[in-house]
């Protein structure tokens, strides 16, 4: 038996207005109860996947518990209904924000913490330095927000491609308040390092969210620490949020885990329970399924990714991406369940393995 012990919810809403095709991608679920005069308790930012002329930052929002359908609206609805009448100077409609001023086409993949009552949103971008990088911005509203250096370079995860795998790309970063005793720095996350199908991942750090140190470099390796040979730990597709500690004084947290894919290639992800030592990026013991792909009919057919929670009292509200005929579809999904202490744990890893797929120690 899994520690998480998660049920299906089904849809969360319908397709939003006017989002290019397939819809949405890359969830990220928010706490909003320490932003000031911010109407509703949760709110959720997502994008477009890789849409050139209509990318952009959307957002819905939720009061009561996030898994229940009928608890979410539009930011358009929300501010047809006067919540956001409070706010001057507002965005018209989703998407709520789109980075026009360092490099070209699609802003997505958002990410977002909130400190100090001021919501810190990563994203990434094409078009910086031949590739895509990971940006950031900030808002005091939660509905508008501002390049952290103005019209200055907003990148915020460094890469060095003359020395390091791949060709630059750090988007899909997920990134969290700091759960790891062996982690010195206050916030911790994990994001692509390097485009293509020969990628890595990279696990970083930050004191202030702002200026991030890459601690490792990691290394898919199919079918290591997992039951499916051919399956690949997809590391930035960590959910942050989910990382608990167990009595073993190990961790476990949810995570994609897939084929190796890219652009058009067919792709397979589905969510396991990783598990960790107190530096974060150490596996301890061989992953576990909690929420495979679900029949030929359902809207999670094919994908389940993107992976984002909150913990609400015992119980974790989990929302995620549904991918459905021919990666066409997208659909965003929830399950809910509680983390089961008392589940055994799956087979340690040997001695040999644990860090096997960290690249290099920087």
């Amino acid at each position: 038996m899994a520690y998480f012990d998660l049920t299906r919810t089904d849809l969360l809403f319908p397709m939003p207005i006017n989002i290019p095709e397939p819809g949405p991608y890359y969830t990220c679920l928010v706490s909003m109860s320490d932003v000031a005069s911010f109407p509703y308790e949760y709110a959720l930012f997502f994008s477009p996947d890789h849409h050139r002329e209509e990318g952009g930052i959307w957002l819905y929002l939720c009061d009561g518990e996030p898994t229940e359908y009928a608890n979410w609206i539009s930011y358009e609805e929300a501010v047809a209904s006067g919540k956001f009448d409070h706010v001057t100077d507002k965005p018209d409609s989703n998407p709520i924000y789109l980075d026009s001023v360092q490099g070209s086409g699609h802003t997505e993949t958002p990410h977002a913490n909130v400190i100090d009552g001021l919501v810190y949103m990563t994203y990434h971008k094409n078009g910086i330095d031949g590739t895509q990088r990971t940006l950031l911005a900030t808002s005091q509203d939660g509905i508008n927000f501002s390049r952290i250096h103005g019209n200055e370079n907003s990148v915020v995860l460094t890469y060095d491609t003359s020395i390091d795998p791949g060709e630059g790309h750090t988007g899909y970063f997920r990134w969290s308040p700091n759960p790891f005793p062996d982690i010195e720095q206050k916030y911790v996350g994990y994001s692509l390092h390097g485009g293509g199908d020969d990628y890595h991942s990279a696990i970083w750090a930050s004191n202030d969210a702002i200026s991030w140190k890459r601690l490792d470099i990691l290394t898919p390796i199919e079918g290591y620490a997992l039951d499916s040979g051919g399956h690949i730990l997809i590391w930035h597709e960590m959910d942050p949020a989910s990382i608990t500690q167990l009595p073993t004084g190990e961790f476990t947290a949810i995570c994609g885990v897939g084929s190796r894919a890219s652009g058009g290639a067919p792709r397979i992800t589905e969510l396991y329970e990783v598990f960790l030592a107190g530096d974060g990026r150490t596996l301890t013991r061989r992953c576990r399924k909690v929420l495979g792909i679900g029949g030929p009919d359902s809207p999670d057919a094919e994908e389940l990714a993107s992976p984002t929670s909150i913990f609400i009292g015992n119980t974790i509200h989990l929302i995620y991406v549904g991918a459905s005929k021919g990666g066409s579809v997208n659909t965003v999904l929830g399950a809910k369940g509680k983390v089961n202490r008392k589940a055994r744990g799956s087979t340690k890893l040997q001695k040999s393995e644990p860090q096997r797929h960290i690249y290099n120690r920087v």
